[in-house]
């Protein structure tokens, strides 16, 4: 009897593991970062999302900052980015004419998230880091 319901509960938990769907991809996002886009006079900073490929093979997917409101401000896509590269996109000139602008990256990967690295930071005038925020 103890071997007919050993043999249920695993045929059970094999049909569970092959009905959860695999998701072809996943995503990252950062926290919010501000950063002041309109200030007359000031040397402006920017915005760079940074990817890094931690898997033994190559990974695709694309890096996006995004507004706070959901409008796009830069997208790039990564194809075959291979182990330990890196890859960024870059925002440093805003149209709007908020003093402060709010903004996220969200990193879309094919197959595992856990498969890259990624942040957002906020540099200066000069390009060194003065935030740096981490995807999840």
């Amino acid at each position: 009897m103890k071997t007919k319901k050993l043999v249920l509960l695993g045929i059970f938990a094999a049909f569970i593991f092959l009905a959860t769907p695999v998701s072809a991809n996943d995503v990252l996002f950062t926290p919010m970062v501000e950063i002041a886009t309109a200030n007359p006079g000031a040397p402006l900073s920017a915005l760079r999302c940074n990817v890094v490929n931690v898997f033994h093979a190559p990974r695709n997917g694309t890096i996006s900052i995004i507004r706070a409101d959901g409008t796009p401000l830069a997208t790039t896509s990564f194809n075959a980015l291979q182990p330990k590269e890196v890859v960024s996109v870059v925002v440093d000139t805003f149209t709007n004419s908020a003093p402060i602008t709010l903004a996220y990256c969200k990193i879309t990967v094919h197959r595992k998230k856990g498969t890259i690295r990624g942040s957002l930071s906020r540099t200066d005038e000069r390009g060194n880091a003065v935030i740096v925020v981490e995807a999840k």
